[in-house]
């Protein structure tokens, strides 16, 4: 005899939420990548540096980046270093 197939008691909201959940339940740990908001499992390719002060206070956030946000952001920055082109 077959098992029957489960069924969710609650639908979806969207499809991000079952990936969380299907991460949480294997026991990886999933980020939302800061450049592009998509889910991913497994550690971050790669993340950006926000400083902010106030007082005297120093304040520093690593937000995550899936690999192909990573990688755009690499090439960028390699890309912009190499012609010389500076901001401000």
């Amino acid at each position: 005899m077959r098992p029957r197939p489960v069924v969710a008691l609650e639908p979806l909201e969207h499809e991000e939420s079952a990936a969380h959940r299907a991460s949480e339940l294997r026991g990886v740990q999933g980020y939302d990548c800061d450049v592009c908001g998509e889910h991913f499992d497994g550690a971050p390719a790669g993340s950006g540096l926000f400083i902010w002060t106030r007082g005297d206070e120093v304040r520093y956030e690593d937000p995550p980046q899936c690999e192909s946000c990573a990688s755009r952001v690499t090439i960028g920055a390699l890309l912009s270093f190499d012609s010389g082109e500076e901001e401000g």
